[in-house]
């Protein structure tokens, strides 16, 4: 059982949150940009890129987000769906309001051909039997390739004042085989088309490792069927990097049965390639004991996430992320069980909690000062309702980046009875009394799946 070194890979959701990147970037393994964002903003995505991860420093990737174009289902209903709707809005289109494909996705199907241009044109989502043929897959898969490879690189050399700067433009760290949602109508032969297209991939790519998504639904983390066909099939493809997707698998509410077996399917998959988890936290982290390479997850956010978004929600409140339990808890709740872990000055918050130098900037010598991570106004004179002030947003996302780092360099020193002994204490220190008596289930279940 290969023990790693866990690989943290920041992913950016929007460019809102490039000040978070370019000043906390050193501290992480790469970078990953979706290829909605690059197609957005590309120039921006572009200059960020070669910013962040030059040449030789850092591990820069391109999701070429090719499954927002296969067929999924719908959130709220939970039937499959082949409309393309959720990556849709409304926009105005010779003065109508119409709803329509997404102008960052409409670019991104240009980019990548046919028949990616076919699911726009047609509104019609892609399907399994639209890669039967070895042709289409083996066209498919380079032209997915050569996007990763190119599509940064290319956006410099557009541009005559900054075509200089290409020679400095980092090639990807690997390149994604193209990757669908494998929806439970239909998993047998989902799960039959991305193992001929991770295979077509490695096929056509001879440059850069080729990296494969298995993005599923999160019922299939119990599906053994389909386990055991991953762990047979996957070997043969040539693929040097797995990274795990799935859908809404939280591991803060998982239960022991799914967060074992994941555990289990990283320690059969870490001997085949590097096994990273695509959305993970810090369980994810400690299983580089049992073979995981990695993890990548957003600015403060993203250790979880639904293939299809729910329409509508609202931008939730950034919490304040308390190490000793790794998880986000709210700071009244937090405050009040300062006095049962015996947090009553400062000092004794910098040894019990957190000494990050976000944490000492704020708090000083004042532990009352710890408020000014939940402060709230009301955001405009129309308001009913409080909200949390975007400084104390930013100080909780840097908070938690600080914090990320922080955990990868303790796992790097500590074995696995070290992590358990620590959710342990955890839960003994923490559990005391009722504020985080709810947020802290999550320790017994880790500690179960660890053992």
């Amino acid at each position: 059982m290969p023990i790693r070194e866990p690989q943290v890979i920041l992913r950016m959701g929007s460019h809102a949150e490039k000040e978070y990147v370019e000043k906390t970037g050193q501290l992480f393994d790469g970078l990953m940009l979706g290829a909605n964002l690059v197609e957005a903003t590309p120039g921006a995505s572009a200059s960020l890129a070669v910013k962040v991860c030059p040449k030789g420093k850092g591990s820069f990737y391109l999701d070429p987000m090719t499954y927002a174009f296969g067929s999924y289902v719908d959130p709220e209903t939970l039937k499959r769906r082949l409309d393309l709707d959720w990556i849709k809005s409304e926009q105005k289109i010779k003065g109508k309001v119409l709803r329509a494909i997404k102008r960052s996705y409409a670019r991104l199907a240009e980019q990548l051909g046919k028949p990616f241009t076919d699911a726009v044109v047609n509104n019609r989502a892609l399907r399994p039997d639209d890669f039967v043929d070895a042709k289409v897959i083996r066209d498919v898969c380079a032209k997915v390739v050569a996007y990763q490879v190119e599509r940064i690189r290319a956006e410099f050399e557009s541009d005559p004042e900054f075509q200089e700067y290409s020679e400095y433009v980092p090639p990807p760290a690997a390149v994604f085989a193209p990757y669908f949602y494998i929806e439970p109508s239909d998993w047998a032969r989902w799960t039959k088309t991305a193992l001929d297209l991770i295979s077509g991939t490695s096929e056509v790519n001879k440059t850069l490792p080729t990296h494969a998504v298995i993005c599923a639904d999160r019922s299939f983390i119990l599906n053994r069927e389909f386990i055991s066909v991953l762990k047979k099939e996957l070997p043969a493809t040539g693929v040097q990097g797995i990274w795990l997707w799935f859908s809404s698998l939280d591991e803060q509410l998982a239960s022991a049965e799914e967060l074992t077996a994941l555990r289990a399917l990283v320690e059969a998959l870490a001997g085949t390639a590097n096994t990273f988890n695509m959305h993970g936290g810090y369980f994810s982290l400690a299983l580089c004991k049992m073979g995981m390479s990695g993890i990548a997850h957003g600015i403060g956010y993203g250790e979880q996430k639904d293939v299809v978004p729910v329409i509508g929600q609202s931008i939730p409140t950034v919490r304040y992320y308390l190490p000793p339990i790794h998880r986000r808890a709210s700071v009244p709740e937090i405050e009040r069980s300062f006095s049962s872990v015996g947090v009553v000055s400062a000092a004794d918050f910098f040894e019990k909690v957190c000494d990050c130098v976000i944490c000492r900037g704020v708090i000083k010598n004042d532990i009352r000062n710890f408020s000014e991570f939940g402060e709230t106004h009301y955001s405009t004179p129309a308001s009913r309702r409080l909200a949390q002030t975007p400084a104390a947003a930013k100080r909780c996302r840097y908070h938690y980046l600080f914090s990320r780092r922080r955990e990868k360099e303790w796992l790097l020193s500590t074995d696995v009875q070290g992590i358990r002994d620590q959710l342990d204490m955890a839960c003994e220190n923490w559990g005391k009394q009722g504020p985080l008596n709810t947020h802290l289930t999550h320790l017994a279940t880790w500690k179960s799946a660890l053992s």
